[in-house]
């Protein structure tokens, strides 16, 4: 079947040129990075998250459960034949962070990442919908049950490194991905080389020691997982490792030797607009939330709504715990 431009996408050749275009879209709409995998099964991706299933590292995160339909796109799409893999800078610089104010993960800055990735997505979608009708898509977030670093390896976007993060040579470590898996055969890119070396300054680095051994993460040591997914009490043993972050953590980011020679200030508009959390609040503020609907009007369209009212004031009440503000720590 001929596309609007007259070309049929069986042909080889006219696979590199659809690739090309909609790479140069991707791009024009202010997506940092692209690359194209093969919708393929992710045998070894498979096997990594079976055995970190297996050793109970998830935590109370089920929804990473069910590895083969994490590792296997037709599961989502059933003749998927590509995944478009895209990457969004979000790295800002960040001063020094008072005790008396709760730290924020930097991608939590301003609007909640999932829809400003699908809101892109979205836009790619339509672009392939105009100029390959027959081609059917079906856009992807974190919330959807695909490994994406994996995908976005093979997508030649970088390598996972020894914290799990994916980093990129062009951004380091700072970037959020979405994928767009779709019925079109594309031209596919190499997954790129790289290695942290004897670096294990990540690591070395992590309060809590999440990172139990090179890409090996234990999430239930992981401060963003205790200040985020974990929706009971945090363990005793972990109070004073958190010290003033109450929503994510960007240690082991911010002492990667590629985060330094690579990361630079975001560009995409969606994330400069609107500073909604922004980098840090102050924990008297935050404990005198008196009720959810107070907390949703100071924090809707944040990722913090993730956490709810009660997770982000069981943080910041750690947090005035490891300040020493008493008088903040029972409210």
């Amino acid at each position: 079947m001929a596309n609007s431009l007259g070309i049929t996408s069986s042909i080889l050749m006219n696979t590199e040129s659809a690739s090309q275009k909609i790479k140069d879209f991707a791009r024009s709409i202010g997506v940092d990075l692209v690359g194209i995998a093969r919708a393929e099964p992710d045998e070894q991706g498979q096997e990594h998250l079976e055995e970190f299933l297996a050793k109970n590292r998830q935590g109370n995160m089920h929804y990473l459960e069910d590895a083969f339909k994490r590792t296997h796109p037709q599961e989502l799409l059933s003749k998927a034949r590509s995944v478009i893999v895209i990457a969004v800078n979000y790295y800002r610089d960040v001063p020094a962070i008072p005790a008396s104010q709760g730290r924020f993960a930097r991608y939590a800055y301003g609007r909640d990442y999932h829809k400003v990735i699908k809101n892109l997505l979205k836009q790619i979608t339509a672009f392939i919908a105009e100029n390959w009708p027959e081609a059917v898509c079906k856009p992807c977030v974190d919330s959807v049950p695909l490994l994406e670093k994996s995908y976005a390896v093979q997508a030649g976007l970088g390598f996972i490194g020894k914290n799990t993060t994916l980093i990129t040579q062009e951004f380091g470590s700072y970037v959020l991905l979405g994928e767009l898996l779709t019925t079109l055969e594309l031209n596919y890119d190499k997954p790129k080389e790289g290695t942290c070396g004897t670096c294990t300054r990540c690591m070395e680095a992590c309060p809590t020691k999440a990172i139990v051994g090179p890409n090996q993460m234990d999430a239930t040591r992981c401060i963003s997982y205790l200040t985020i997914e974990n929706k009971g009490p945090v363990p005793e043993e972990f109070h004073a490792q958190m010290d003033n972050w109450i929503f994510g953590c960007d240690i082991c980011q911010e002492v990667c030797p590629y985060n330094k020679t690579f990361a630079k200030p975001l560009q995409l508009k969606a994330f400069t607009e609107v500073k909604i959390a922004g980098q840090s609040q102050s924990l008297e503020e935050i404990l005198a939330i008196g009720n959810d609907e107070d907390f949703t009007r100071r924090f809707a369209g944040s990722p913090v709504m993730r956490a709810k009212r009660a997770g982000l004031q069981r943080n910041a009440r750690i947090a005035a715990e490891n300040a020493k503000f008493r008088t903040l720590c029972d409210r």
